[in-house]
């Protein structure tokens, strides 16, 4: 009876260690679960995204997941549709990385880190009768919602007349609603910014007043692609191809979808 002991404490062991993995698989499930946030509803021109290790060419019906980096060219132009049925507008030569995705209690929230280039917002604040979480945030900015549909905009690297020795600019335009525009160090405290109405944060100082669209000199969804070439600053990230200064070939009109096909199916 004592030889068959060692056996029996393996077998115990070994079902014990059999239940734990299952427990921790049946716990990991939602976080997999949660990692789809939407799709593609719309691209154009160049645009691609950066899912961990991999890069992959945008096309209408592709998944975006949480975490995802989308990186759009000049002239690259893509629609993003989540599953709580908000949009984001992606214009040309921007950069944003979808932070956050979640819907709890019928509340959607969701963060949004706007890395250059602008973006427009168009938040659905009628999903299961909940008041809408959602966030844009750029490097010395955020724009917390109040409303529906509003660009986001973030340049750096120049300095514009009136802000002496300032290389960062979020500006904000609001078309409906009220975006609450703040410090990135003062998120509490900001600018009421109404429908109608734009407003420029420079560096980390406080929002301007606000101004009549397009009257106060803020990038918007429509100027920068009227420009073509996005808001003036440039797309932060690994593109393909030379970057400016850099003294090797001139950057390709494609800067970030060279050699890339687009990936049909998704989620």
């Amino acid at each position: 009876m004592r030889r068959n002991r060692p056996k029996t404490h393996v077998a115990k062991l070994s079902a014990v260690l059999l239940m734990l993995g299952g427990l921790a698989l049946a716990g990991s499930a939602p976080a997999f679960a949660q990692a789809a946030a939407g799709s593609f509803a719309s691209v154009n021109g160049p645009v691609q995204v950066q899912r961990g290790g991999a890069t992959i060419g945008a096309a209408s019906g592709v998944g975006v997941d949480v975490g995802d980096r989308i990186l759009s060219g000049v002239g690259g132009h893509a629609v993003i549709l989540l599953n709580d049925q908000s949009r984001l507008e992606i214009g040309p030569a921007s950069s944003i990385t979808l932070d956050e995705f979640t819907i709890t209690g019928g509340a959607p929230s969701t963060r949004v880190s706007l890395l250059s280039g602008v973006l427009r917002s168009l938040v659905n604040s009628s999903t299961g009768g909940a008041a809408a979480n959602y966030q844009v945030h750029t490097p010395n900015a955020v724009a917390a919602v109040r409303g529906t549909k509003f660009d986001t905009a973030y340049t750096e690297n120049v300095i514009r007349p009136g802000y002496k020795g300032c290389e960062k600019y979020t500006d904000v335009s609001v078309y409906q609603g009220t975006v609450h525009l703040a410090p990135l160090s003062s998120p509490n405290a900001g600018e009421d910014v109404g429908a109608g109405y734009e407003a420029t944060l420079p560096c980390d100082k406080a929002a301007t007043a606000p101004g009549p669209l397009a009257m106060t000199g803020a990038t918007s969804l429509d100027s920068a692609s009227a420009g073509g070439a996005g808001s003036g600053g440039s797309a932060s990230g690994t593109f393909v191809g030379s970057s400016p200064g850099s003294g090797g070939a001139p950057v390709p009109a494609c800067p970030v979808c060279a050699d890339i096909s687009p990936v049909a199916g998704g989620h």
